[in-house]
């Protein structure tokens, strides 16, 4: 593809990740494990079939199609995903179908085949319009538009992307309108409409920068509510004890004030009914004088005693129910206080587990402390062993002056490695040349297990080189997948380490260079454009296969008649998943990253590399070791 300076855009790659798909895991080769898995998918499809239940035997098909892409065979998932379509078509669960239609388009888009990736784009946004929702409709219409920029329709991609951007305005999904308005400064970009390109990037950083400040603004006030509540929940509990409190001092007043009470109208009952007694008597006493009195004197003694009866009766009723309120207040103060108790003692044997608990957690944490001191001291030996092993940048450019080497390890100690070396082949013949090796190798794990296989590595491609004195890429990864073999045992044992690298060998007094890949490939980029050289499928070491044993790598050669730059690398760059995204980068774009950046200084090159891999990867962690080596070639 020709290289253009408008080609691709830094910024456009966050956009392209949301097409991209989800995390997956590179592998070229299955497994038998791997293999069972899939073939069991397959059989347990079929037994549904046979039994006519077509929506069991679709979402096996659909599994087996997702875990045949998620082990990049993207080409092999497709027969499946489709047959699950055709299957949940069939028990009309569109939903469904609209799923995979987009899965497919975003395979046949990874597999750079733009016309079939159009086609199911165009049915599952057909299928969302139908049934979907809007922010599914919108979304659709991102996928479709995403596959019409890269076939160069951007008026065709600037439509879709205003419906779009109308849909996820109406329904305040900030997220699409971010997307949208990158997208369109993009597509006018590339159409040549510069005033609109920049009308919309201000629209997105304007509208990423009010997007952020309210989500940063949200967590505060949830934080901020979240200590109100807090507060007002210890300010409650409190009030609630006090108020008991309360409540005991206010019942105890009012149980003395009823007693008083009882007690006074008792008194004046006493004296009312002798104050009508006394005044019966008086009448009795007028009306028949003598005759009533030894009557009225014995009525008088029988009320008198009936009086002091009732009295007394009442009194006793009175102290009796006090007594008894005493009591059981008094029994209710000795269970109170007994439960008070109890859960004092509970508390304190709680405590006591508490500290005992606390000081073992003390002695673990102290041990794992010094475990992880004695652990560092191991690594940062290992790191001090690997940084003299591996030589510097200024080596190479002493070696090709117009190069550069990014190298992140992800742990301290890296599994990726690079390893150059000048030879001097036929001294003192009339054929005598010098060769200059340049090479990129990602060995299997990270950390101190993949450091070990590179030091090994290391050494065997010194000797190859310089003791068997073979000089073909494509031999010395023979040799060297023999050395692998050979030195970790694998003929024998259940070891699996490998790696995968890309080799170069430049011969300046022919002006040739010769590269032999196991899996990672070369890019060039000659006369403004870029060219890709695969490696073959073939790792170095790892697990054995009949098949890929009997394969010898093979060995390209390129004619460097006009200024060249080159650049061969590891995988942890492209699998490197972005914040803003939660996607990967994916290897297509960076080839592009590298096209826009190939004509300038190699220094400027490898700082623009760096800071995008950095603002791509924002606070995420950093998933793999990277290895990025590039080089200018000139014609003699």
């Amino acid at each position: 593809m020709t290289v253009t300076k408008h080609h691709s855009s830094v910024f456009f790659l966050f956009i392209i990740s949301f097409l991209l798909s989800l995390h997956t895991v590179s592998f070229s080769q299955m497994s038998p494990a791997d293999k069972e898995k899939l073939n069991r998918f397959i059989n347990n499809a079929n037994d549904f079939l046979k039994n006519d239940n077509n929506k069991e035997a679709a979402n096996y098909y659909y599994k087996a199609g997702i875990f045949c892409f998620e082990k990049n065979l993207g080409k092999k998932a497709v027969p499946y995903l489709k047959e699950s379509a055709k299957l949940y078509g069939k028990e009309q669960d569109f939903k469904k179908v609209m799923k995979i239609y987009s899965n497919i388009g975003l395979i046949y888009a990874n597999l750079d085949e733009y016309e079939k990736s159009l086609r199911y784009f165009k049915q599952s946004l057909k299928i969302r319009k139908s049934i979907g929702t809007e922010k599914e409709i919108a979304s659709g219409l991102l996928d479709l538009a995403y596959i019409l920029s890269v076939q160069g329709d951007y008026k065709g991609a600037i439509m879709n992307i205003l419906k779009a951007l109308d849909i996820a305005t109406k329904i305040q999904e900030s997220k699409l309108v971010l997307i949208s308005y990158n997208m369109l400064a993009e597509n006018y970009k590339r159409s040549g409409n510069m005033q609109k390109a920049a009308e919309y990037m201000d629209k997105f950083a304007s509208y990423r920068q009010h997007f952020e400040k309210r989500q940063t603004k949200e967590r505060v006030n949830e934080e901020r509510i979240k200590s109100i509540a807090e507060i007002r929940m210890k300010e409650s509990e409190n009030r609630a004890k006090q108020l008991e409190l309360e409540l005991m001092r206010k019942n105890k007043e009012i149980a003395e004030d009823t007693l008083n009470r009882k007690l006074k109208a008792q008194q004046d009952s006493l004296l009312i009914a002798q104050a009508k007694i006394a005044l019966e008597k008086s009448k009795l006493e007028q009306a028949e004088k003598d005759r009533l009195l030894a009557e009225a004197k014995a009525k008088e003694e029988k009320a008198k005693q009936r009086m002091i009866y009732t009295a007394g009766a009442s009194i006793f009723i009175l102290i009796s129910l006090i007594t008894l309120g005493l009591i059981i207040n008094t029994r209710r103060r000795k269970i109170h206080n007994r439960q008070l108790r109890e859960t004092n003692e509970e508390i304190e044997r709680q405590k006591r587990n508490i500290e005992l608990k606390n000081r073992e957690l003390t002695q673990a944490f102290n041990k794992i402390e010094e475990q992880n001191n004695d652990i560092n001291a191991s690594i940062n030996y290992a790191v001090n062993i690997q940084t003299s092993m591996l030589p510097g940048q200024e080596t190479l450019q002493n070696l090709i002056k117009e190069s550069f080497i990014l190298f992140k390890p992800r742990d301290k100690v890296s599994g990726d490695f690079y390893w150059f070396k000048e030879v001097k082949v036929n001294p003192g013949e009339l054929d005598a040349h010098k060769r200059i090796f340049v090479s990129a190798i990602d060995c299997t794990g990270h950390g101190v297990p993949g450091a070990f296989l590179s030091m090994l590595s290391y050494n065997l491609l010194d000797n190859i080189v310089e003791q068997k004195q073979i000089y073909k890429p494509g031999e010395i990864l023979d040799e060297l997948h023999l050395g692998i073999r050979k030195s970790l045992r694998q003929y024998e044992s259940n070891n699996r380490d490998g790696m995968d690298m890309a080799l170069c060998s430049y011969i300046p007094e022919h002006n040739l260079l010769e590269f032999a890949g196991a899996k990672n490939p070369m890019v060039y980029i000659k006369d403004n454009k870029l060219h890709r050289v695969k490696g073959n499928v073939k790792p170095i070491g790892g697990i054995i296969y009949d098949k890929n044993e009997e394969t010898k790598f093979n060995t390209t050669t390129i004619k460097i008649d006009s200024p060249t730059t080159v650049y061969i690398f590891s995988d942890g760059y492209a699998d490197q998943i972005g914040e803003q995204t939660g996607r990967k980068l994916m290897s297509k774009f960076f080839r592009n990253l590298l096209a826009d950046i190939h004509d300038k200084p190699v220094k400027e090159q490898r700082e623009i590399l760096d800071m995008f891999f950095k603002k791509w990867k924002g606070n995420i962690d950093q998933v793999d070791d990277i290895v990025v080596i590039g080089f200018k070639l000139f014609p003699q």
